[in-house]
């Protein structure tokens, strides 16, 4: 099957549904899919019957894809989600060496610009902040900052090829930072699109299994094919 196909027929409905009636899944995604997808295959051999109780045809015809479509945006969140947790496992890993060259710059420079005014209140107001934004910031700064005034540097036989190595671990990490930060914003496009898609699949299989429960109250083996498994 196709999902992003099922994905762009419901496009539209899943993206207008508003955020005050979203729920968040409480049961797991492919469950609750394969589930939508046996409900369906039992409600189209019932059809007629449902129908003439008063459900719309369509209700059943269209869960199926309506089920594809939950699947392909559980997937396109997960790829993303997974990519977040790659980068914060990755910022752990790295952000520590960063830190590390940030502290070795301060010291080097409080020393080289120890007699010069200017800079070491630069360099002061550097030292301030120990966020990992500021860490960042620092990096930037430090390059810059050492790149203007070489002479103190080179007297105290400073490795100015760690100021690039500033410049681009600032650029690096700082991109790290945001795909980091990322794996825990639960406002993320792709997982309200998942929630909303959640969201009607399960409110289309509640009324099919209502509609069900109704029409087979006498026929328990009939009956048990719209009751849901899921107890949570």
């Amino acid at each position: 099957m196709d999902y992003q196909n099922d994905f762009e027929t419901w496009k539209e409905e899943i993206e207008k549904l508003p955020l005050a009636e979203v729920k968040l899944p409480n049961q797991p995604i492919d469950e609750v899919t394969a589930s939508a997808e046996t409900l369906a295959e039992e409600a189209s051999k019932d059809k007629e019957v449902i129908v003439a109780a008063g459900l719309a045809g369509s209700v059943i015809d269209q869960l199926t894809s309506l089920s594809g479509a939950l699947r392909f945006c559980q997937a396109q969140w997960m790829s993303e989600y997974r990519a977040r947790q790659d980068a914060q496992k990755e910022w752990l890993e790295q952000s520590p060496q960063a830190y590390d060259l940030r502290d070795e710059i301060l010291h080097h420079f409080s020393f080289a610009f120890r007699n010069e005014a200017d800079v070491k209140s630069k360099v002061s107001r550097i030292k301030e902040g120990s966020s990992h934004a500021d860490m960042i910031q620092d990096l930037i700064e430090l390059a810059v900052l050492g790149e203007k005034n070489p002479e103190p540097l080179a007297k105290i036989n400073f490795d100015v090829a760690n100021l690039q190595t500033a410049r681009t671990t600032s650029h690096s990490m700082s991109e790290l930072l945001a795909a980091s930060n990322g794996s825990k914003d639960e406002s993320s496009s792709k997982k309200v699109l998942r929630d909303k898609a959640y969201t009607l699949l399960t409110e289309h299989m509640s009324e099919i299994r209502e509609f069900g429960k109704y029409v087979f109250w006498k026929n328990e083996e009939r009956r048990e094919k719209y009751l849901s498994n899921y107890k949570g």
